[in-house]
């Protein structure tokens, strides 16, 4: 039985081959990386690091907060993002979202702020691009620090982040938009900030190249069994061997391990990784990201459920994913992978980081995101809104 994945590896078989057969000399990795810079048209500094989790680390390196500074935060957001705030002795502020834009609410963000608030770090949700404006005042206003966090929003180099952002961080890890295995493009505004923050890398080590080879093959195995035909197998047998998919899948995805996540993120991106990043930014295909769009637009006029489009608001969006809020999302994630859809819960790197009552919590707890990417055929993506449809009919009875 065929199913589809809940989400596609944004890279091709070729891609991966590319990058598997390529090299080059130490000597030429500056030119790499000039390279990569080269394609972020910005007159803002442009720092190519191993992820964003290192950027966001090395920016905390670089400012020196003092102990107890206060770091507001979307409250949606990664686990390891808090983990860092507190290896600086910082304190997270955890801001509650809006339902309809996916960004902080404005409200709780001013309601916030304090005389130790120094950065306010906006999550851009799910591929969902919300404007930024309102906050850049607050924060030019207060004198804070806006990081704007894009590791979810790269729509083919037609955002290259907000002008006015303080900090913009771009991903290239395994699950994101133009993968390149791991990678990160951040912007920075002041120059001196980034030449801290250079200077601070500089005395890293380069992962290696094995380290890298490693995570090639990994992914190289895990696009193929995201073959529809071939992931029905895979599930299968995990259920005949009970285990539970759902943790399993996340597990093979995961990007780092368990452990002291700076030590883990310490590092200058490995030759390989530079490479093939340079690669996919030279053979960019826009059209991919108006097709993913096309598919979850097809989906959401399907559905009977109107305000089920989170993030309706927003300025851009991507759709990296496509998250549904429902009453029960493990019900309903066993009812599709029946139909031959792998969708999963929130067990994602994600978390509400805010109180019970938040927009954020109740977000996370009944998110379910879904299978909608270019390679699943829209005639199914129409029996995927069909079978919810039927699902919310029967919950209402």
């Amino acid at each position: 039985m065929k199913i589809y994945p809940r989400i596609e590896l944004d890279i091709s078989i070729k891609d991966l081959i590319v990058s598997l057969v390529s090299s080059f000399s130490y000597s030429e990795r500056a030119k790499i990386v000039t390279q990569i810079q080269s394609y972020w048209h910005i007159p803002k500094e442009v720092l190519v690091t191993l992820c964003v989790r290192t950027s966001f680390d090395l920016l905390l390196q670089a400012l020196c907060l003092p102990a107890g500074s206060e770091i507001m935060m979307s409250a949606v957001n990664i686990a390891h993002m808090e983990e860092i705030v507190k290896k600086h002795h910082c304190i997270s502020v955890p801001i509650d979202i809006d339902l309809e834009t996916l960004a902080p609410s404005l409200e709780s963000l001013k309601a916030s702020i304090s005389d130790q608030s120094r950065i306010f770090v906006v999550a851009q949700l799910f591929g969902a691009i919300a404007p930024l404006d309102p906050y850049v005042e607050i924060c030019k206003s207060h004198n804070i620090l806006l990081v704007e966090d894009c590791a979810q929003a790269f729509d083919g180099l037609r955002y290259l982040g907000h002008p006015h952002a303080d900090i913009s961080l771009f991903s290239f890890g395994p699950i994101k938009s133009c993968t390149a295995l791991g990678g990160s493009v951040t912007i920075v505004q002041d120059p001196n900030l980034a030449q801290k923050m250079r200077d601070i890398e500089q005395i890293y080590p380069v992962k290696t190249d094995f380290w890298f080879l490693k995570r090639l093959f990994k992914y190289f195995g895990l696009k193929v069994l995201s073959t529809p035909t071939i992931f029905g197998i895979l599930i299968a047998c995990l259920n005949l061997l009970k285990l539970d998919a759902n943790n399993f899948i996340s597990m093979l995805t995961r990007g780092f391990g368990k452990g002291d996540i700076q030590i883990q993120l310490r590092y200058r991106p490995p030759n390989r990784m530079l490479r093939l990043l340079l690669h996919r930014l030279e053979h960019l295909d826009t059209t991919y990201y108006d097709r993913r769009k096309q598919s979850a637009m097809l989906f959401f006029d399907s559905l009977k459920k109107t305000n089920s489009n989170l993030g309706n608001r927003v300025m851009l969006h991507s759709f990296w994913v496509v998250p549904l809020m429902t009453e029960n999302p493990e019900m309903l994630m066993q009812t599709l992978r029946k139909a031959g859809f792998d969708s999963t819960t929130g067990t994602t790197s994600l978390k509400s980081m805010a109180e019970e009552s938040s927009f954020a919590t109740k977000l996370m707890r009944s998110i379910l995101y879904l299978p909608i990417y270019p390679a699943v055929p829209l005639e199914e993506v129409d029996r995927l809104a069909q079978l919810i449809n039927l699902n919310t009919a029967n919950e209402s009875k």
